[in-house]
């Protein structure tokens, strides 16, 4: 029966080594051999003979031919199966961005330490600024290396600010409780938990 079955489900001509094989043993070439003749003996299968070869295949009359409801309504499922497919692969590209903006950032540690470092250079170059405008003699090259470096270290700081903010604000969007409660399950500390004077890069 497995093998009439199989037969009238692909509807496909078969010899009786293939059978054997796409039953994956369930039945040997010669027990296949001698089935699939008895079948056609019943004429519950067609036989033909080419040559040595002999192919066995389903008599159609005994196929099940969908009505037109019922094909229109496969098809519809396939139109639906087909749409969800796409946007899951739009989802999944989506997803997959963000995977990598996260991948490609610093880690918490990293990212600390590169806040602490910024925050000790920006708090010199401050000092530096204020004995400047107290009226301290320095050559204007000096003061012009000053406040280009002061300016540089205060971009970076606010540019790696500003990308902790958008990987805070995409793990936000998915994390079920508050990302106060993160930030300390996490040990993660901000410019203000530091003490670090964010006014000084105009930001919050």
């Amino acid at each position: 029966k497995a093998v009439l079955d199989y037969l009238v489900k692909v509807n496909r001509p078969y010899s009786a080594n293939d059978i054997s094989s796409q039953l994956h043993g369930l039945v040997s070439p010669a027990q296949a051999k001698k089935l699939l003749n008895d079948l056609a003996d019943e004429k519950k299968l067609e036989r033909k003979i080419n040559g040595k070869q002999q192919i066995f295949y389903a008599i159609q009359t005994s196929i099940e031919v969908p009505s037109v409801e019922e094909a229109e309504q496969e098809e519809e499922t396939i139109r639906g199966l087909e749409q969800q497919l796409s946007q899951a692969k739009d989802e999944n590209k989506v997803l997959a961005g963000r995977l990598q903006g996260l991948t490609n950032a610093l880690t918490d540690d990293q990212m600390r330490e590169r806040i602490a470092k910024l925050s000790a250079e920006v708090k010199e170059n401050d000092g530096r600024l204020t004995q400047l405008r107290s009226g301290e003699v320095i050559s204007p090259e000096e003061k012009n290396n000053i406040e280009t470096e002061h300016a540089a270290m205060t971009k970076h700081w606010k540019a790696r600010k500003r990308m902790f903010k958008n990987i805070i604000d995409t793990i936000g969007e998915g994390y079920p409780g508050k990302i106060s409660d993160l930030f300390e399950e996490l040990g993660i500390e901000t410019d203000e938990d530091v003490g670090a004077d964010v006014a000084i890069i105009g930001d919050k």
